[in-house]
C-alpha cells in the first residue's frame, strides 16, 4: 500500500492533536509543514520526527496527497482552494469559512474538483453526539418541535494565557466566539438535526472589543422548528448543553452533565444507548476518504449552515431587524 503523503499548514497548538492521531494511522507519511512563524514549524517538525520545513503553502501542497490546515480562520478558504485546485484533499480546522459567501464558494470548488474536505468538528466523532444523532434520525422522539442550548467557556482569559490573541482581530479571526468555539455547538446542532435556519433574531455583546464575545439568538427553522441559543466567552470553566424536544420526548445532550432521553409516556428519563463510532477522528476520516473513496462523515452543507446562521446573527444585530436567511 502506497503511503499517503501529508503536510501541515499552520503549526500551532491544535496541529499537535492531528499529528498525534495521524501517527497512529499506518501507511501515512509526514512530508513537512509551513507556518509564517519559523519557530512554530521548527518545533512541529522536531516533534513529528520527520518532514521538512517549507517556505510557503504552494511548495508544500505540490509535494503532498493531503494537507491539514490549522491556520487563523480568514486564511482557511484561500488555503483550501489552493489545495483542492492542485488535487490535494483537505482536513481543515473549524470554522473552514467565516461567511456564508465563502461557504457557497467552497461548495462550488469541492463540486468542481471532486476532492474531499473534512472539517475538524471533533464532537461528530464522539460516542454521545453520534448516539443522539442516531436516535433523532430513527425518529424515536418524533418530529422535532424545539431546540435550545448554550456553550460557555472562559474564552477571553484562555486566549490571553495561550498567546493566541489573533482571535481578537477580525482580520484574522473573521468573527469571535460565535465562529470559534460556537461553531462546534452549531455544527453539532445542524449535523444531528438536519435543520435549516430561515429567520434569525439576536443580540451581540462585544465587551468593548472588536469581535463578538457573548451572543444570544432565536431561530425559526424551515422545518417549522423554533430554537434559542447562547454562545458565551465568559465562564469560570467550560459548559455546554443542547436540548432537543420532539413530539414523543426530549433529549438532553451534554458532555459535562448527565445526558438522557425522556419519553412522553415515561415517568423518568432513561440513559442514552451508546453507539460506537466507526471513524474516531477527523484525520482518520480524511485518510479513509482518500483510501476508500468515501465521503466525509459531515457534509459541507453543515459548515454552510453554520456560516449562514452566524452571518444572520450579525446582520440582525447590526440592522436591528429579524434577518431572513
Amino acid at each position: 500500500m502506497k503511503n499517503i503523503k501529508v503536510g501541515f499548514i499552520g503549526c500551532g497548538s491544535i496541529s499537535y492533536r492531528h499529528l498525534r492521531q495521524l501517527k497512529e494511522i499506518e501507511g501515512t507519511e509526514i512530508i513537512g509543514g509551513f507556518d509564517p512563524k519559523r519557530e512554530n514549524v521548527e518545533k512541529f517538525i522536531s516533534r513529528a520526527g520527520e518532514g521538512e520545513i517549507f517556505d510557503n503553502e504552494k511548495d508544500l501542497i505540490e509535494n503532498v496527497d493531503a494537507v491539514v490546515i490549522c491556520s487563523p480562520h480568514t486564511f482557511h478558504l484561500p488555503q483550501i482552494k489552493l489545495a483542492l485546485e492542485n488535487g490535494v484533499d483537505v482536513l481543515v480546522e473549524k470554522p473552514a469559512v467565516v461567511t456564508h459567501q465563502e461557504a457557497v464558494e467552497l461548495k462550488k470548488i469541492i463540486e468542481k474538483t471532486g476532492k474531499k474536505v473534512v472539517v475538524g468538528y471533533q464532537r461528530h466523532y464522539m460516542e454521545l453526539p453520534l448516539s443522539v444523532k442516531k436516535i433523532v434520525e430513527e425518529g424515536k422522539i418524533g418530529k422535532i418541535i424545539f431546540v435550545s442550548g448554550f456553550l460557555a467557556q472562559d474564552w477571553i482569559n484562555g486566549i490571553k494565557k495561550s498567546g493566541r490573541i489573533w482571535r481578537f482581530d477580525p482580520q484574522l479571526s473573521g468573527k469571535g466566539q460565535l465562529t470559534d468555539s460556537g461553531c462546534h455547538f452549531l455544527g453539532m446542532l445542524f449535523w444531528i438535526t438536519g435543520l435549516t435556519p430561515e429567520e434569525v433574531g439576536g443580540f451581540i455583546d462585544f465587551c468593548g472589543g472588536k469581535v463578538d464575545i457573548n451572543s444570544s439568538f432565536s431561530v425559526k427553522f424551515k422545518e417549522g422548528v423554533l430554537g434559542n441559543f447562547g454562545i458565551l466567552g465568559f465562564d469560570p470553566s467550560f459548559r455546554e448543553l443542547m436540548m432537543i424536544w420532539g413530539e414523543k420526548g426530549v433529549i438532553k445532550l451534554s458532555l459535562f452533565e448527565e445526558p438522557y432521553i425522556h419519553f412522553n409516556d415515561k415517568k423518568e428519563p432513561e440513559e442514552i444507548s451508546i453507539v460506537k463510532p466507526e471513524v474516531k477522528t477527523p484525520i482518520e476520516d480524511l485518510i479513509k476518504c482518500i483510501r476508500e473513496g468515501k465521503n466525509p462523515e459531515t457534509d459541507i452543507s453543515v459548515t454552510e449552515k453554520v456560516a449562514l446562521l452566524s452571518d444572520k446573527v450579525y446582520e440582525c444585530f447590526n440592522k436591528g431587524i429579524i434577518a431572513k436567511c
